[in-house]
């Protein structure tokens, strides 16, 4: 059955590296009968704002069903050079959908397919890892920011 449920998620250093990806992944669709890939798209940076674009449109039944920590690391992954594509996939095509994004230069970043409970706990370190690097983040420039205590300090 193609209910295209299943969604993937990875990170590209640049726009070369994810549209290279979306064609391998485009030309694999058409290539193999069984293969009927959902929606493909690519979520971006731009000016500030985050900013989506289909590349390939087929009957899609739900939205990007990620979590909130996935959210916030593609949110982290989505600097201005840095581009995401998102693929929906059936669960048989999510492993190899998944493979050919990293063969392509990708990181996964999130994956509604159920894992294995090592894979599991890979994804989920590498989700504390990158929200750690946020937090730290966050917590330098925090720290670079004046207090009102000490402007017009007399010295």
């Amino acid at each position: 059955m193609n209910e295209n449920e299943t969604i993937i998620v990875a990170a590209f250093k640049d726009e070369a590296a994810a549209e290279a990806a979306i064609q391998s992944l485009l030309e694999w669709d058409k290539r193999v009968r069984d293969v009927k890939l959902g929606t493909i798209g690519t979520v971006r940076r731009q000016a500030g704002k985050i900013k989506s674009e289909v590349a390939h449109s087929s009957f899609l039944k739900r939205g990007m069903p990620i979590s909130a920590d996935a959210s916030r690391i593609l949110a982290q992954e989505l600097t201005e050079d840095h581009i995401a594509v998102v693929v929906a996939c059936d669960d048989f095509e999510a492993t190899m959908v998944s493979d050919n994004l990293v063969r392509s230069g990708g990181r996964i970043l999130a994956s509604t397919y159920e894992l294995t409970p090592q894979e599991r706990a890979e994804e989920q370190k590498n989700i504390e890892d990158a929200l750690a690097v946020q937090d730290m983040e966050e917590a330098a420039e925090k720290a670079k920011r004046p207090t009102s205590h000490n402007i017009n300090r007399a010295l």
